[in-house]
């Protein structure tokens, strides 16, 4: 599967990092085995958590009476007798070490923390001395050791856990002495949250160390958590989460890019009007939407079943109806490649457009590996996760499933997509070239902008006018238009442009943008004009396109004060339709159909293209054995036009060619700039026509409006979970992003929330909720679709507005009950968390976190109104800003 440009975790592919990460953990794996033998009851075990300088022998070296039970890499338990009483020393010096960019020292506390979950099973009966080095406990002072003791949850070991009451902080001075701090809650030493209090340290000899442990009577108990929600390794899950977040995000973006190939399909050119690739590729998207929807719901978006759903789509890309899909395709590039799909595949950035395994058997039997790891060490993380991008799937398989046979993706992308929405405010003058593709209207234009660019060249035996360097009007050869947009060029500065069309517009350019400061003195356009190449309104792409020409087209005309036409006619082809065809898709936009008859020398005129000297004047002697009379009813102004508006641009010379282009040039700025500054002005009148081919489209395409603007509601449900769960934004930014939806949906008039789309307030709310997308980095990066689907829904009310003259789109309602209440709840609980935050300081916050963190879950079975995701977005906030 081709992808589209990489982002930076597409920068390692996702086999490899699913290969990385299985090595990490079978690293982990491959570290520990079940070794540790039942410990007597009530037996002493003094827990040394670090590496104490290395000098751990030397507390118990010169005990007669020791024994070394274990001895490994990553721990050590020695029994030894004290005064006669037995007790045991267990020793682990790695589980305090942790660093994000080593792996090995990552590896190896995670190692360690496991090794004391499998003693501590054996041990739970005992009493135990708690000993940190504090050497190895981040913070600058004793109460930053004490907060970190806390905050790192270094007394979790998986399944036990010790409350933070009692412990011994160690640390090595010289000569053999350590530095013990004793900390207890329950004697009243030291309280954890006491600012006027110090906590006492005593000096001992290494011989003294265990000896000063055992008369403090300072030990504890092990604890055994209630529920597989408050399993904690500590710093160990630091590490998983550091492994599992790229690799959901690296599934999240190779299921995205399967999404765009999916897509494609149904867009590409060879999809139209040929019935057997549309049923191919539909039957080929039902068998994708069976493994969601069927009766079991196997395939859902939780993480741990994302192999499951790799295995299904495999699958299904390796059965017929995916091979006919490839098997065609095949066929078409071993015979000459049509340039509409040459033109798709440089359009949306693929090179082959096939389906097949996403992920090789090796790498899914690793990542269920990989899955079955997180399950036993960090399931009460990884059981809430979720895969957005398999909803998203889902959602987007519906809705392709239900309209693959009417081809409206197809449709979309080759007619809404390409609609150009004209400029947002008035255009004082505009030049337009008009006409038929391949006739040289890309051409003329460059001859106006930058004589000095145009050169003889040859294509197939034949003259024919080229440029020296590229330009952004691209001059094409042979049959096929370089031209698929109206574009411009405006003979002023960027800024002025600025305020007339959208920054956005890519097509319109300033002429400080295309020629420097010696070619723009030579230009001999008048300033402030706009000059536009209008694309074929014949185009030999598909008839999609010739639509959103059209429309187009209108969407300029409207906002142009004073218009200029220049129709360009190769005179070398003596057609009747070529005439027709370049004339047609004006007269059929104009208001008053006579504006063309009556008042054609006031704004058109003609350019004789490919002519031979003295062509024009034979055509007017022999008019009537040239075209019989065909044109003498609809188009008796061509005549007209023929001879007192027209110029003649003949084949190219080249003892001539200068001479050729200054003429004209000379006779185009002439006769543009006379009718634009004559008395008699005149300005023709457009608007939308409803022609069977448009009607046509209109039809395909709005009573799928309801079923759109739906698809865009749920994909905006699911972005919106997604941002809350997934985004590193904090509460302050969350709240004031979805205050700010809040807004986009108040009602003015009533001050309350909207609970319908409607026709009348469509428009406005998609255009904000597009804003609102463009404005979060997040989301802005994480979904392509719910962004194209707003603006599949914005063209489809473009051609509303196109055609509701004639006929008016069907009212429709759309609930939003469910995102009117998502946001509504957000902000209170975010509201509630930050008052809980700010009740306290954030000491005393780490003190109420257990408690807090309790009562949510008391609530938790009360807020019918609010999902899983969002309760662990808030607790899961509230940590990381604890």
């Amino acid at each position: 599967m081709d992808q589209q440009q990489p982002n930076e975790v597409q920068q390692i592919s996702i086999k490899q990092r699913i290969i990385n990460i299985h090595e990490n953990f079978e690293n982990i794996r491959g570290s520990i085995f079940d070794e540790f033998s039942q410990i007597p009851p009530k037996s002493s075990v003094l827990l040394f958590l670090g590496k104490f300088q290395n000098k751990f022998h030397s507390f118990y070296k010169d005990f007669e009476n020791k024994q070394f039970i274990l001895d490994r890499n990553y721990f050590k338990l020695i029994k030894i007798e004290n005064k006669g009483k037995t007790s045991y020393l267990l020793y682990l010096p790695q589980i305090l070490l942790y660093d994000d960019q080593n792996n090995e020292i990552a590896q190896n506390l995670c190692i360690s923390k496991i090794y004391a979950e499998m003693a501590l099973k054996k041990m739970e009966t005992c009493q135990f001395y708690l000993i940190l080095d504090i050497q190895q406990l981040r913070g600058d002072d004793v109460r930053g050791w004490l907060d970190n003791v806390c905050i790192d949850s270094i007394f979790f070991f998986g399944t036990y856990f010790f409350n933070e009451n009692n412990f011994f902080l160690l640390r090595y001075l010289q000569e053999d002495k350590w530095d013990q701090y004793q900390f207890s809650k329950s004697s009243g030493i030291f309280s954890y949250f006491s600012q006027n209090q110090q906590l006492k340290n005593q000096i001992y000899s290494k011989n003294e160390v265990l000896e000063a442990i055992f008369k403090s009577d300072n030990y504890t108990y092990v604890k055994t958590v209630q529920s597989e929600d408050a399993i904690n390794y500590g710093k160990m899950m630091s590490y998983l989460s550091k492994e599992l977040n790229p690799l959901k995000e690296q599934i999240n973006e190779d299921l995205k890019q399967f999404q765009m190939v999916l897509l494609r399909l149904q867009q590409m050119p060879i999809i139209k009007n040929n019935f057997e690739v549309v049923q191919e590729i539909g039957k080929y998207l039902n068998d994708l939407q069976k493994g969601f929807m069927n009766e079991k719901n196997l395939l859902t978006d939780n993480a741990s079943q994302i192999f499951e759903v790799y295995e299904f789509i495999n699958k299904v890309n390796q059965e017929q109806n995916a091979q006919n899909i490839n098997n065609r395709q095949k066929i078409r590039q071993k015979n000459s490649q049509s340039h509409q799909m040459k033109n798709f595949k440089e359009e949306v950035k693929i090179q082959e457009l096939i389906v097949q395994p996403l992920l090789c058997d090796e790498a899914i039997n690793k990542l269920k590996g990989i899955i079955q790891f997180f399950q036993k060490y960090h399931n009460n993380i990884f059981k809430n996760e979720k895969i957005c991008e398999v909803q998203k799937l889902i959602l987007n398989l519906k809705q392709w499933c239900a309209n693959c046979n009417d081809t409206l993706e197809n449709t979309l992308y080759n007619i809404t997509s390409r609609i150009q929405d004209g400029p947002k405010n008035e255009i004082e003058n505009g030049i337009y070239f008009i006409g038929i593709t391949k006739v040289g209207k890309s051409t003329i234009i460059n001859s106006l902008l930058n004589p000095d660019n145009i050169i003889q060249d040859h294509f197939v035996s034949q003259k024919c006018y080229g440029i020296n360097t590229e330009t952004k009007f691209a001059i094409g050869k042979g049959g096929v238009s370089e031209t698929q947009h109206i574009n411009g060029v405006y003979i002023g500065k960027r800024e002025e442009l600025n305020q007339i069309f959208d920054q956005n517009e890519k097509n319109v350019f300033s002429i400080e943008e295309i020629l420097d400061q010696e070619q723009i003195q030579k230009c001999k356009i008048p300033k402030k004009y706009f000059v536009f190449d209008c694309p074929g309104f014949d185009d030999n792409i598909n008839e999609l396109m010739r639509i959103a020409h059209r429309i187009s087209l209108y969407n300029y005309f409207k906002n142009t004060k004073n218009i200029i036409v220049f129709f360009v006619i190769d005179i070398s082809q003596q057609s009747i339709e070529q005439v027709k065809n370049t004339f047609d898709p004006i007269t059929q936009i104009l208001r008053e159909k006579n504006d063309l008859v009556t008042h054609f020398d006031k704004w058109t005129n003609i350019i004789l293209t490919k002519a031979k000297k003295g062509q024009r004047q034979y055509y007017l002697d022999n008019w009537q054995q040239v075209y019989k009379g065909y044109l003498d009813e609809n188009y008796s102004f061509y005549k007209k036009l023929f001879e007192n508006r027209c110029v003649e641009f003949e084949k190219p010379k080249t003892q001539d060619i200068e001479q050729i282009i200054q003429s004209l040039t000379n006779q185009i700025i002439k006769m543009s700039s006379s009718q634009l500054q004559s008395n008699q002005a005149f300005t023709p009148k457009f608007q939308g026509v409803l022609d069977p081919k448009v009607q046509s489209l209109y039809e395909h395409c709005i009573p799928k409006v309801k079923q759109k603007l739906e698809s865009i509601l749920n994909f905006f449900l699911e972005d919106l979970d997604e941002y809350i769960l997934e985004s590193s934004d904090n509460l302050e930014i969350k709240k004031e992003k979805f205050e700010k939806i809040q807004s986009i949906l108040l009602d003015q008039n009533t001050k309350q929330m909207i609970n319908l789309i409607t026709y009348n307030n469509c428009e406005i709310i998609l255009k904000e909720l597009s804003n609102w997308v463009n404005g979060n980095p997040y989301l802005q990066k994480n979904d392509i679709f719910i962004q194209q689907y707003i603006e599949d829904m914005k063209s489809i009310l473009k051609i509303s507005k196109y055609c509701q003259k004639i006929k008016k789109i069907a009212p429709f309602e759309i609930k939003i009950d469910n995102l009117v209440k998502k946001i509504k709840i957000v902000i209170t609980k975010i509201d509630e968390v930050r008052s809980w935050y700010l009740l306290n300081d954030q000491r005393k916050n780490l003190h109420l976190r257990k408690n807090y963190l309790a009562e949510l879950h008391k609530q938790k079975q009360q807020l019918e109104q609010i999902n899983q995701f969002q309760f662990n977005l808030l607790q899961s906030q509230y940590q990381a800003q604890g």
